[in-house]
C-alpha cells in the first residue's frame, strides 16, 4: 500500500507540472522546495547544437534554420548523418521542424542507401483544389530549370512522412494572389537510380506527399525496360496540385506493387496551355484507390505499355479519362515492350462527369482504348461513351457500364469491325441507361435481325430477342454467319413453329 507521503508528493510533483504550463513554476517550485521533495526535470528542449545530435535521432533544425534562404548543403549534410552502412541497417529518424519560411533548395537533395529510416516533417500540407499557394510549403526549390527536388534511391524500409515541395513554377504565376513562379521544368521527387539501369527502391511508405507548382510531380524510375526494382512503394493522401506537365509517371521496368492511396492530382495552369495528364504510364503496373482529379489535359490516366486498376474515382477532367495509344510501340516476341501483354487495364467504380457544360465539346469520349490486353470495366459511369481502337483487345463489361449522355456509347473499329466486347448486361430497349442481366458476346449477341454491317467471323452468331412465330422473319431463335467478311453470310437457325 502506497505511503500518505508518497501520495503528497506526486501530488505536488503534478501540480508544479500544470503550473510551469500556466505561468506559475516558481510559485511550484518554491511550494515542493518547502515540502523537500526533488521531482524529475522536464524534458530539455531539442538539443540546438549538431554536436549533442544522436546519430539516430536527427533533427534538421541543428542544420538549417528555415529562413527561405538556399540551404541545400544543409539539408543534405543532415541527411547523410543517417547510417547508410549495412552493418547499421536497424535504423535512424530524421525529424524537420516546421520552418518559419521554408526551406530552400537549389540541387536535388538524394536519400540513398537509407533502410529501415523515418524522415518526418512536423506537420502535412492540405491545400485547396484549384489553388497556387507555396508559402507553406516545407522546401521549395531555388533552382536553376529543369532540377529535380528529391531522389529516392537505393532505399529500404523507408518511411516518409509530411513532405511538402513546391517548384515555384511559372505557368502557375498569379499576381493577385501574390504568388510569383520563376522556373520551368521542375519534377518534384523521383524513386530510381541516378545513372543507371540498375538499383532499387522498395518496401517504402509515403504518407501526406503534397506537392504544387512542379513540371512532373512523383516519377517512379527513369528506365522504361528492365530498369531497376521499383516496387512494394505505399502512397497514401498523395496531393499533387499545379503540375505543367504529368502529376504521376510510371516508368520503371520492374514497377509493381505501387500502390495509390487517396490521390487527389489537380491541374489548373493559368497560362492558357494544357498539361498532358494526371498519370502516364510506360511500363509496369499500379494500384489507385479512391481517385480524385481536376483539370484541362489531355488526357486523365494516359497508358502506353502498363498496367493500371483504378477503384473508385472521382474525374472531372475535361479530357478523357483514359487514354492510350500502343500503335506507337512495337509490341512484337521480342521487343522492349512485349512484356505489357501481361498487365490488365482495370477500371472500377469510376466516374468521369464533366460538369461544365462549356467544356462538352471538348471531351470526345470518357474512355479512347487501343491496348492488345482486356479493357475491363466494373460499375461504371462515363460522360462521353468508350471507343475501341483497331488493335484493341476484349472489351469485359461487368454490372454495367452507364453513360451519363444518352447519345453515348461504344463505337470505333474495335465494336463496329470488330464486336470486341464481352458484357454481363445488355441495354434495355426501353432506357438505355439500365442494363440488364445478359452475356452478351461476339457468338452469344442478342438483336432483332441478321447484321447489315461490321466485320464477322464464321461462328458468330445473334440471338433474337423479340421472337414471334407469326412473323417470318422473327420466327427463329437467332441468325448465325456461315462465312467471315463484312458483315458476312448469315443463315437463321432455330425455326419456331406457330
Amino acid at each position: 500500500m502506497k505511503s500518505i507521503a508518497h501520495d503528497a508528493l506526486r501530488s505536488q510533483f503534478f501540480s508544479r507540472r500544470r503550473m510551469l504550463a500556466t505561468g506559475l513554476g516558481a510559485v511550484g517550485g518554491g511550494l515542493l522546495a518547502a515540502a523537500g521533495s526533488q521531482p524529475s526535470p522536464l524534458p530539455p528542449p531539442p538539443s540546438a547544437s549538431k554536436a549533442k545530435s544522436s546519430p539516430f535521432q536527427i533533427n534538421l533544425g541543428d542544420y538549417a534554420k528555415g529562413d527561405g534562404s538556399d540551404e541545400t548543403d544543409a539539408i543534405q549534410e543532415a541527411i547523410n548523418v543517417i547510417p547508410s552502412s549495412r552493418a547499421e541497417h536497424f535504423g535512424a529518424e530524421l525529424y524537420i521542424p516546421r520552418p518559419p519560411k521554408f526551406y530552400g533548395i537549389s540541387k536535388t537533395i538524394l536519400i540513398e542507401e537509407k533502410w529501415n529510416c523515418v524522415i518526418r516533417c512536423a506537420t502535412p500540407a492540405v491545400i485547396e483544389r484549384i489553388v497556387d499557394i507555396g508559402h507553406d510549403h516545407y522546401f521549395q526549390w531555388l533552382g536553376a530549370d529543369g532540377g529535380i527536388m528529391f531522389r529516392v534511391d537505393a532505399c529500404k524500409g523507408l518511411h516518409l512522412f509530411n513532405l511538402s515541395l513546391n517548384g515555384r513554377d511559372k505557368s502557375f504565376t498569379r499576381a493577385d494572389r501574390s504568388y510569383i513562379g520563376t522556373t520551368q521544368g521542375v519534377t518534384g521527387m523521383v524513386f530510381g537510380p541516378v545513372k543507371a539501369a540498375m538499383g532499387f527502391a522498395t518496401d517504402i511508405v509515403v504518407d501526406s506527399l503534397c506537392m504544387t507548382n512542379v513540371h512532373d510531380g512523383l516519377v517512379l524510375g527513369e528506365f522504361a525496360n528492365n530498369g531497376p526494382d521499383v516496387r512494394t512503394i505505399y502512397f497514401n493522401h498523395l496531393a499533387i496540385f499545379n503540375f505543367a506537365h504529368r502529376g504521376v509517371v510510371m516508368q520503371s521496368g520492374n514497377l509493381c506493387t505501387i500502390t495509390l492511396m487517396n490521390p487527389s492530382i489537380h491541374s489548373a495552369r493559368t497560362d492558357g496551355k494544357k498539361a498532358l495528364a494526371c498519370i502516364e504510364g510506360f511500363s509496369g503496373e499500379m494500384l489507385v484507390l479512391n481517385y480524385n482529379s481536376f483539370g484541362m489535359l489531355e488526357a486523365d490516366i494516359l497508358m502506353h505499355c502498363t498496367g493500371i486498376h483504378v477503384v473508385k474515382a472521382w474525374s472531372e477532367v475535361f479530357a478523357p479519362f483514359l487514354k492510350t495509344d500502343s500503335v506507337k510501340v512495337d509490341l512484337s516476341p521480342g521487343a522492349p515492350y512485349y512484356g505489357i501483354l501481361n498487365y490488365p487495364i482495370i477500371l472500377e467504380g469510376c466516374r468521369h462527369y464533366n460538369g461544365w457544360p462549356s467544356f462538352a465539346k471538348e471531351v470526345s469520349r470518357s474512355v479512347i482504348y487501343d491496348l492488345p490486353v482486356p479493357l475491363h470495366l466494373i460499375g461504371c459511369t462515363f460522360y462521353r461513351g468508350v471507343e475501341l481502337g483497331e488493335v484493341s483487345g476484349g472489351c469485359i463489361l461487368e454490372q454495367g457500364t452507364l453513360f451519363i449522355d444518352p447519345t453515348a456509347g461504344f463505337t470505333g473499329p474495335g465494336i463496329t469491325r470488330h464486336h470486341r466486347i464481352v458484357s454481363m448486361g445488355s441495354r434495355d430497349p426501353k432506357n438505355s441507361r439500365i442494363m440488364q442481366p445478359y452475356w452478351v458476346d461476339r457468338r452469344n449477341t442478342p438483336g432483332i435481325e441478321s447484321p447489315k454491317t461490321g466485320l464477322w467471323e464464321r461462328g458468330d452468331g445473334i440471338i433474337n430477342v423479340e421472337p414471334d412465330p407469326t412473323v417470318p422473319a422473327k420466327a427463329c431463335r437467332g441468325w448465325v454467319c456461315i462465312e467471315s467478311g463484312e458483315p458476312g453470310q448469315w443463315k437463321p437457325y432455330g425455326a419456331i413453329g406457330v
